[in-house]
């Protein structure tokens, strides 16, 4: 079940990035997309983690404890399963020693009952519902024996450090130490990410105590110092460097033949495509004509014959020797009496 909920998530936050119709190349624009929202976020959401209070809603201590360890988010689920521990009975089932069994039952819901036990004196506990084994935070359930046993802070083995405000410091920076043969003198972006990644861990040690920050920013100094001076040489040595290469230029310049004079002239202008100017006896500025144009101009097109009365020009429907012949009365052969 928690294996497909992580995936299930993944998959529905890559969704607003990518699709079916989604190209391999645009795949790899969209994906480093994706991965500079989700670190915008993570970023925010420290920020607000360590410099913004948490309001509290009970005003215990235990309440004060997870606002000083917890990030914002988890901080919220632990805060409703401390206020909701209230609302339980609480009955023993039996004890051995410092280790006591309850009941634990809900006032509003009878199917909210598990038993806890729990370890006085270790303050280890467990409880049937699973809920730290599942999200890393404790029950109300086991919340609700803390409560009545009088114990007023998480305790440590409860406490996951990627739950809490220091759980992205220090992530295995001295555990991936490189080698000599590492290539990171190679590249010049390597090389400086490599250094980032120190600086950020001194930095979470430096927050620790004041004596790790005076050994801290002592070293520091010293190491500042034996660069600036190492920078310095080697400016000076790329300077002398400069200087010895101009001085052989200009005695090389001055020991050269003359240089000869060549005569370079105008390049072979070749034949463009298109219409050339002027063409046919026409003006530069003169358009394309038509096949039927140039046809009229020199008198090759064939005239239009009647098939009425076998003249030119016009047609049959338009033939002026029907319109007489239409309106010219016709008599019969009839022979004049006497």
């Amino acid at each position: 079940m928690n294996t497909t909920q992580r995936s299930e998530s993944i998959n529905s936050f890559f969704d607003s990035f990518v699709d079916s119709t989604t190209t391999l190349k645009q795949f790899v624009v969209r994906y480093e997309k994706a991965l500079d929202s989700r670190r915008e976020k993570e970023r925010r959401e420290d920020f607000e983690s360590r410099h913004k209070s948490r309001i509290l809603r009970i005003g215990s201590k235990m309440e004060h404890h997870g606002a000083l360890v917890y990030t914002k988010t988890i901080f919220n689920l632990f805060q409703d399963e401390l206020v909701k521990s209230n609302q339980f009975i609480k009955e023993k089932v039996s004890k051995d020693g410092s280790c006591y069994e309850y009941k634990v039952s809900s006032c509003f819901d009878s199917r909210d009952s598990f038993v806890v036990r729990i370890d006085l004196s270790s303050k280890v506990g467990t409880c049937q519902c699973n809920l730290f084994e599942f999200k890393g935070i404790l029950c109300r359930h086991i919340l609700a024996i803390f409560h009545i046993k009088n114990v007023v802070e998480i305790p440590k083995h409860f406490i996951l450090k990627r739950w809490t405000k220091e759980g992205n410091k220090g992530n295995g920076v001295f555990e991936n130490k490189p080698s000599v043969e590492d290539d990171h003198e190679k590249s010049a972006t390597a090389r400086c990410l490599h250094v980032c990644r120190f600086i950020n861990q001194l930095s979470s040690f430096a927050e620790k105590s004041e004596e790790q920050y005076k050994v801290i920013v002592g070293d520091l100094d010293q190491i500042f110092k034996k660069v600036l001076s190492m920078e310095e040489d080697n400016n000076s040595s790329q300077k002398q460097i400069s200087e010895v290469n101009h001085d052989a230029l200009e005695n090389q310049q001055n020991h050269s033949d003359p240089p000869l004079l060549l005569n370079i002239g105008d390049p072979h202008i070749s034949q463009t495509k298109g219409r050339k100017k002027g063409g046919r006896g026409e003006s530069q500025n003169s358009r394309f004509k038509s096949g039927l144009e140039i046809a009229l101009a020199h008198g090759t097109v064939k005239k239009r014959t009647c098939h009425g009365c076998g003249g030119y020009g016009h047609n049959k429907r338009s033939c002026k020797g029907k319109e007489k012949s239409t309106n010219t009365p016709t008599f019969g052969n009839t022979e004049e009496e006497v």
